[in-house]
């Protein structure tokens, strides 16, 4: 009977995992056959330490005899339960006990970690032989496996509301504009400057524009709505709802927090938007692409372009293109308006005080 044990214990975990459409640890199509095959190159050799302890166990158990075998079911069953209480999805149920969020399904979700899974099976057969060889403890030490369960959610409990504040990342949202971004994070804590803004600082690669070419400005909105973060329903999030609010600026790389929500955007213009209003500001009815020429030109003024400054910094990249592409525009212009017109006559006059030369 032990062979049948031991090889049930063995397909068990991989069955499981297949019937759940787990993938494989190495990625896999499906997790049924990788945890099948004990060779280091598949996921069953994570099986292997599991399984030999099993196979100990179990060989002990066909001659074992005296009082403290018995309690051989209890011990089983506990490390079964143990091993699914810590595969528990704990940030769902931590934010289904604590936060506004409504999962969709049951709060309570396991993971999908194979070391859990082939010590929890392999305890349930453990348990599963020795009750068949009649090892059958007191009823009272039954009462103590629900112990189990509940002291490891408890403790798990007991560490997320003593940890200090959670932070959750959300994803980004569009402003609408072109070089502006939105990014949304669930925070559990009312607003503290030193708190926040340490989060931010410790989060070095999190919504920082200077390292996304597509990005000038950035809010980060803190919410206390887990529910807005985990089902992305940043069109319901409101400003009441927002705790603080982050603004980042690529130009000077400078982190501004500010309590409650904050409007990060209206008075730093993105590139585009400066553009566009230098342009309806100083229109020289010369044509709209020397009026977008004329536009850099009185942005750029005055801006350091040398090597030493940052790169991928939209204001600074528009400024040296047009810097080191002012002889390439002056021949654009003179081929499509003349050498002696009023087009080319008037980049060249603004030029000089520009500092553009064709060198």
């Amino acid at each position: 009977m032990y062979i049948v044990i031991l090889i049930l214990a063995w397909i068990t975990p991989a069955a499981i995992a297949g019937a759940l459409g787990w993938s494989g640890i190495w990625g896999s199509g499906s997790a049924f056959a990788e945890y099948l095959i004990p060779i280091p190159v598949a996921g069953g050799a994570f099986h292997v330490p599991s399984f030999v302890i099993t196979a100990a166990i179990i060989l002990v158990c066909r001659n074992a005899t005296g009082t403290k075998i018995r309690f051989l079911p209890v011990l089983a069953f506990s490390a079964l339960a143990a091993a699914l209480s810590l595969m528990l999805e704990f940030d769902r149920l931590h934010a289904w006990f604590f936060t506004d969020y409504q999962p969709f399904g049951s709060p309570f979700r396991l993971d999908g970690n194979p070391l859990l899974l082939f010590i929890a099976t392999d305890a349930f057969w453990v348990g599963a032989y020795a009750l068949m060889k009649g090892f059958v403890p007191p009823a009272r030490y039954w009462l103590a496996l629900p112990l189990v369960p509940a002291a490891i959610i408890g403790l798990s409990v007991i560490n997320y509301q003593t940890s200090g504040p959670i932070f959750k990342k959300g994803g980004p949202m569009y402003s609408g504009v072109r070089g502006e971004e939105i990014v949304m994070v669930y925070a559990s804590e009312n607003y503290d400057e030193k708190v926040f803004l340490n989060w931010v600082k410790q989060n070095s690669n999190f919504a920082r524009p200077w390292l996304n070419v597509n990005t000038e400005h950035v809010a980060i909105l803190f919410t206390n709505s887990m529910q807005v973060i985990k089902w992305r329903q940043y069109d319901q999030m409101t400003k009441d709802s927002t705790i603080a609010t982050v603004c980042l600026y690529e130009e000077d790389r400078s982190i501004i927090p500010h309590d409650g929500y904050y409007d990060c955007f209206t008075d730093h213009p993105t590139v585009d938007q400066e553009l566009a209003t230098l342009i309806a500001k100083n229109s020289q009815d010369l044509g709209t692409d020397i009026d977008h020429w004329y536009a850099r030109l009185l942005m750029c003024e005055g801006m350091d372009i040398s090597d030493t400054t940052p790169t991928d910094i939209a204001r600074l990249d528009v400024c040296r293109a047009m810097h080191r592409g002012y002889s390439r525009d002056v021949m654009r212009f003179i081929k499509k308006y003349g050498e002696d017109s009023d087009q080319v006559n008037f980049i060249k006059t603004k030029a000089i005080s520009g500092g553009l030369t064709t060198e």
